[in-house]
């Protein structure tokens, strides 16, 4: 936390160490036992490429349930419709506070703001407070249509619920602390963009929450076969919006991209392992080694037999 008190107080001085941020947030989760998501009601992240990268993993509820209530585009409009109201709740209050979602979850909201201009929030969730309306809530939703099963929901959502493991106020003081940072650091790049009007207005965040969820379902389903329309069809939008704000956020294309996970997956077998390139290919999606051969080379640098070597050589 002394960390971050020193980069607010130098100001334009301070060395703008966005990975500290991604720490840091991993950091709270672990003492605190909370997930925690970033909020983004201006489009504030997209100024700098450093920081979207930072945050892209933090900028979306991804854990089961909330994978289950958004699993279609009615559900998950719906769950848009809460970002847009917890805006202006944020925009009324101007601090802290405590809410709960349609489907039953509760998180604390931190606002961050640039002066008087709302950027975004860090909510960290998520906890029940009211096991009967939490229930009442996750029917209610669930009765939507297209129903969604709820014992499924109901389970899922049990699945999500923490309990703090430290003081829910220390928690709360870190974050506020990393909010108040992240409004400076986005005054300092935007002093230095003054053409970009992001800040002031609100924006349809659905594009954050797209990018995480595609990003979210490439790493659970790296192994299998992810097309672009099956991708986009999960993400509740069409190919080629998908492909542009994939491209555009990323630098790479949706194939690219799962082709690097699929190398990072496949490395700590390649190091730690004695199963063949073709068992290693296999379990990182590839049918062909000598096809995953090729991809390895291409973004890797080297083959991956070459790298099992060098790691055997240095680690020896």
């Amino acid at each position: 936390m002394l960390h971050f008190r020193k980069m607010i107080k130098w100001g334009g001085y301070m060395p703008i160490l966005f990975e500290k941020i991604g720490q840091y947030l991993h950091y709270l989760s672990e003492v605190h036992g909370v997930q925690f998501c970033i909020k983004d009601f201006c489009g504030f992240v997209a100024i700098n490429k450093q920081l979207d990268e930072t945050l892209r993993p933090f900028l979306a509820h991804t854990n089961p349930f909330c994978m289950y209530m958004k699993s279609d585009q009615e559900h998950y409009h719906t769950c848009l419709t809460m970002i847009r109201r917890m805006y202006h709740k944020c925009e009324r209050l101007g601090r802290t506070y405590f809410g709960m979602c349609h489907a039953g979850l509760g998180e604390y909201v931190v606002p961050i703001f640039d002066g008087d201009v709302l950027l975004g929030s860090i909510n960290a969730g998520f906890f029940q407070t009211n096991e009967g309306k939490t229930t009442r809530r996750i029917c209610r939703a669930c009765r939507q249509e297209p129903p969604l099963d709820p014992d499924t929901a109901q389970r899922l959502y049990r699945s999500a619920i923490r309990t703090p493991t430290a003081n829910v106020e220390q928690m709360l003081a870190g974050l506020e602390l990393l909010a108040e940072y992240l409004g400076q650091t986005y005054h300092l790049l935007h002093s230095a963009q003054p053409h970009s009007d992001a800040a002031g207005r609100y924006h349809d965040s659905s594009e954050d929450t797209i990018l995480a969820h595609a990003l979210e379902y490439i790493r659970i389903n790296y192994k299998s076969r992810i097309t672009v329309t099956a991708l986009a069809e999960f993400c509740h939008c069409s190919d080629s919006y998908l492909s542009r704000i994939f491209k555009r956020r990323t630098g790479v294309n949706i194939n690219v991209y799962v082709n690097k996970v699929r190398m990072e997956f496949a490395k700590s077998p390649l190091c730690l392992s004695n199963e063949s390139i073709a068992e290693i290919a296999a379990s990182v999606g590839f049918g062909d080694p000598n096809y995953f051969s090729r991809v390895f080379t291409q973004i890797i640098g080297i083959p991956p037999t070459e790298f099992r070597k060098r790691f055997h050589q240095n680690n020896g």
